[in-house]
């Protein structure tokens, strides 16, 4: 097996391991999630881990969210609940469950004083509202929040949307920053909408619209194998792969493509993130 195959498999054990104590939590506390991504795509074509997949996604409700961290004592200690409320330099919308006792120092987070452990990314999904015209207003909203949440436009949408980013940067600052921030969130949440959700988030959505999903995906998920465990996806594994990846999903891309995605400067299982402050943070 090769050095980079014995970090991956290294890597996907941590994971597991702390999708199980995700699960743990969850299920003591009556809080649901489900797998989203590739993730979920891996547990409908391989019954575990796409074999050069480097992460674990999660889906889970704002509300569901916000009580994960209040359970936070419920976890074992080195685990912890990150998000940009308890993690003030964290520079994401979406939350994270990070292994303390591990290092995993990526290109993004490069510098920030932030929990830099094994991580498994938790997307938060949102109403979607029935109104179009509140939905295309949301819609926009969450390009301010995002950019407001992390200091900056954009880093990947194009040329535009950093240019925009960089405005929305300069319009608020301080106290309206923090204003608007909240101001978007409550919309989020109190939208009205009961068809769909939507997480706002990634490749999800653009500056005009954005990826639905069926809220009766999430009242009655779909359990699936994956590795050792069996776990909720959405309510229709099939179609959200389709939505995500297209027709072709079960189809494996070719193999110049199969690689991990994140950009990686150091990872360790055995070494907790905080020996390296002053050198990758």
């Amino acid at each position: 097996m090769s050095e980079e195959n014995i970090i991956l498999s290294q890597m996907q054990g941590k994971q597991l391991e702390m999708l199980h104590e995700l699960d743990r939590v969850c299920k003591k506390n009556n809080l649901k999630y489900a797998l989203s991504s590739g993730t979920c795509l891996g547990a409908v074509r391989h019954g575990g881990f796409i074999p050069w997949d480097d992460d674990i996604d999660v889906y889970m409700s704002w509300s569901d969210a916000e009580k994960l961290v209040k359970c936070q004592g419920d976890f074992a200690s080195k685990y912890f609940v990150q998000s940009y409320k308890t993690d003030p330099q964290f520079p994401s919308t979406h939350y994270r469950l990070c292994d303390s006792s591990t290092s995993c120092f990526l290109e993004e987070t490069r510098g920030l004083d932030v929990n830099h452990g094994i991580f498994i990314d938790i997307y938060i999904y949102y109403p979607y509202p029935d109104k179009k015209l509140l939905a295309q207003k949301i819609i926009l909203d969450s390009f301010v929040y995002r950019v407001l949440v992390a200091g900056n436009g954009p880093q990947n949408h194009g040329k535009a949307a950093k240019v925009l980013g960089k405005i929305v940067s300069n319009l608020y600052s301080g106290a309206s920053r923090k204003k608007k921030i909240e101001k978007i969130e409550n919309e989020y949440k109190n939208n009205g909408g009961t068809h769909y959700v939507a997480t706002y988030f990634g490749r999800d959505v653009t500056l005009t619209k954005s990826i639905l999903y069926p809220v009766e995906w999430f009242k009655n998920p779909c359990y699936l194998k994956f590795e050792d465990m069996v776990v909720p996806c959405p309510g229709n594994p099939q179609e959200y792969c389709k939505l995500q990846y297209g027709d072709t999903f079960m189809q494996l891309p070719p193999e110049d493509k199969r690689h991990p995605h994140h950009d990686f400067i150091y990872f360790s299982v055995d070494e907790p993130y905080t020996k390296f402050k002053g050198q990758y943070y």
